[in-house]
């Protein structure tokens, strides 16, 4: 059965922009040139529309005083498929939706879709993240999540808190900074990693949320892709399961974070730690982890998770290079179409690194300037080591965009 059409938001912010949409559609370069200006409202692209879909979607548009780029060859009939890049105000948008209504070739149920995400992104629901003992409100103020590593090889900290008291002082020195949450770990993820067996990562990390949950009452997350790990340490106290394969290694995994009624962050990323930065390549980087991450939060939906159980998070130097990671804190709003928060996690990375040309530990003004920039692109939790300095200046920009408005 052939899948449902699928429209998503795609950030334009200049004309190079909606050059860029188009002439990866194969619209021909006077049909760029006249309509990359039109782009600058609301922009949705639908993957893989067929030819007559294509043609009635750019009709009713152009009707409606709004465009819709296709493939040059759409009215010859010389292709079989045309993505489609609709370009419009929401009111366009929401009268589009009225006369697909009475469409055939299913473009009722894309316009009901259609629909959904303009009212998404035009009047944005409160996010918020719940876990079984706690509810962040992530509208009232982005929440900080600080690291603690209990690794001896983590790419920036490793072997610093691999023991439990350790790693327990330095998670209470992190909430003094103002961490709002606590991401323990007892697996490295760098880059050329391997995996750890589930004795070991156990053994690491379950005294410290044992510890941790006896000091402290706020929200411990577990960086883990095991459901064994996840299990025990959610017994513990922890209330939140961070899984950088995005529920996709450990099939017992969504339903351990259902059984618990704990929060899930859902992190996209392409091959494992050992492989993933060998030649990453996307035809659309953005749009495939939001095809990725839409499949992962059904998965959690099918699990038992609700609503507000569920964050995502693009997965910054998981299988990208320093271009895609750029580009994907550019265009960080098109998530904003699977209605969930967003988390994001920048902290000391290579890229950083490779566009500053500095050694890991001369990376925070980098983290800094990367997160408060991610915040102002829709942000809600930032993942960091360093807590202090980012709480500051995420709270600045929050006062720039909320005050400033």
């Amino acid at each position: 059965m052939k899948e449902p059409l699928s429209p998503r938001i795609v950030t334009i912010e200049s004309r190079e922009d909606a050059a860029r949409e188009m002439r990866a559609i194969g619209v021909c370069e006077g049909g760029v040139d006249a309509m990359q200006d039109k782009a600058r409202t609301v922009a949705l692209k639908i993957t893989g529309a067929s030819v007559p879909v294509a043609h009635i979607l750019k009709q009713q548009m152009l009707s409606l005083g709004g465009d819709a780029a296709v493939h040059a060859h759409v009215l010859t009939h010389a292709v079989e498929s045309s993505d489609v890049l609709i370009m419009g105000t929401p009111l366009q948008l929401r009268r589009l939706v009225e006369r697909l209504s009475f469409q055939p070739f299913d473009l009722p149920a894309l316009g009901e879709r259609i629909a959904k995400i303009v009212d998404d992104t035009t009047r944005p629901a409160r996010p918020a993240l719940r876990g079984r003992s706690f509810s962040l409100d992530l509208a009232e103020r982005v929440h900080v999540m600080g690291v603690v590593n209990v690794t001896p090889d983590s790419f920036s900290d490793g072997g610093l808190y691999l023991q439990p008291t350790e790693a327990l002082r330095h998670a209470l020195a992190l909430i003094k900074d103002g961490a709002d949450i606590i991401d323990v770990g007892g697996q490295s993820s760098r880059p050329g990693s391997e995996p750890v067996d589930e004795d070991e990562e156990l053994k690491r990390v379950l005294p410290v949320v044992e510890m941790l949950a006896e000091e402290w009452s706020g929200p411990i997350s577990i960086d883990t892709a095991s459901s064994r790990v996840a299990r025990a340490t959610l017994e513990a106290g922890a209330g939140i399961v961070n899984d950088i394969t995005a529920f996709s290694s450990d099939a017992e995994l969504p339903g351990v974070t259902a059984e618990y009624g704990a929060a899930a962050i859902l992190m996209h990323m392409r091959g494992t730690p050992a492989t993933m930065q060998e030649n990453p390549v996307y035809d659309d980087v953005m749009g495939e982890i939001c095809g990725t991450l839409g499949e992962a939060v059904e998965n959690a939906r099918a699990a038992g998770l609700g609503e507000d159980q569920i964050a995502v998070d693009p997965g910054i130097g998981f299988g990208k290079t320093t271009e895609h990671n750029l580009a994907i804190l550019k265009r960080l709003p098109e998530l904003a179409v699977l209605g969930k928060p967003i988390v994001i996690g920048t902290s000391r990375k290579g890229f950083i690194g490779s566009v500053l040309d500095l050694p890991v530990e001369e990376r925070l003004e980098g983290t800094i300037a990367t997160a408060a920039y991610a915040v102002a692109q829709g942000a809600r939790i930032v993942r960091v080591h360093d807590v202090k300095p980012v709480v500051r200046a995420v709270r600045m920009v929050e006062a720039c965009i909320t005050q400033g408005a």
